[in-house]
């Protein structure tokens, strides 16, 4: 694990620690931050964590099922929506669904005081769960890994000091909400690699020309999941009755509709050129 980054002339100086406590120092030409929302190379080069992670005060729980629910064929998804808590099923094709709970708190720190399976039953009560959510719950209860943490976004006016530079979720956490992490992740250290060889006499240049052209593409993205956000989980009733009215509008329209002009707006097309 790195315990200090120092930038140097040309370089950088990067100390670890393993973990039999045995530390080193080593020299690089680049150091490539790729670790994640709460990234240690970000803390330690441009500072701590609450000074770029903005909270979304929700919080997610997803893991694979064993079993569809009952009575829905195994290719098709459901979605239990009402203001300030959901639960989405996902089909996949070749693998098991994939079930995901949502839902919104403004105390963060309180979701990780008890096990996850009291805090869900907890949070999805204290009415009945019926035959549906009781299915999902006795799922989490057997699932061999899961996933529940906090949202948050990473918001940064720069990916890159010195020789150290941020990719992925440790740059740009756009949030499941919005979707392209992985894709995000994977293009922009493609399109890295290629303009550092473009630029092997100039390795700034070459940062700052991968940074101009991704920082509007993933700032699009976190705008957009403000708005997806409350698709997956409506913060209130309003935004409830909302959506569930534009989820009505879609089931009703054809494929050959020409979109309102909301529909564009939250559609238009947010991509950038990963092209040399």
């Amino acid at each position: 694990m790195p315990t200090a980054i120092e930038d140097v002339v040309g370089g950088a100086l990067v100390s670890t620690r393993d973990a039999a406590g045995h530390e080193r120092c080593e020299r690089f030409d680049l150091v490539v931050g790729a670790d994640g929302l709460r990234s240690t190379v970000r803390r330690l080069v441009f500072g701590p964590h609450e000074r770029f992670m903005r909270p979304m005060h929700a919080m997610i729980c997803a893991f694979q099922l064993r079993a569809q629910v009952p009575y829905f064929p195994v290719d098709h998804g459901l979605i239990l929506a009402e203001p300030r808590r959901s639960l989405w099923v996902f089909p996949f094709e070749d693998c098991a669904p994939t079930a995901l709970f949502s839902y919104r708190t403004r105390d963060i720190d309180a979701q990780f005081r008890e096990p996850p399976r009291e805090v869900l039953r907890r949070t999805y009560g204290p009415e009945p769960f019926g035959e549906i959510l009781e299915h999902v719950l006795d799922e989490f209860d057997r699932a061999e890994h899961h996933l529940f943490d906090s949202v948050h976004q990473v918001s940064m006016r720069t990916w890159c000091s010195g020789r150290t530079v941020l990719v992925g979720d440790a740059a740009c956490c756009m949030t499941l909400y919005s979707g392209m992490g992985a894709s995000v992740g994977l293009a922009t250290g493609s399109l890295l690699g290629r303009l550092l060889a473009r630029h092997r006499d100039d390795v700034e240049a070459g940062l700052r020309e991968w940074e101009a052209r991704l920082m509007p593409f993933t700032r699009q993205h976190q705008r957009a999941a403000l708005f997806k956000s409350q698709v997956f989980t409506p913060s209130g009733p309003v935004a409830h009755v909302l959506m569930k009215g534009l989820r009505l509008l879609g089931g009703t329209r054809r494929q050959s509709d020409v979109p309102s002009p909301v529909e564009q707006y939250f559609v238009r097309p947010m991509n950038v050129d990963f092209a040399e």
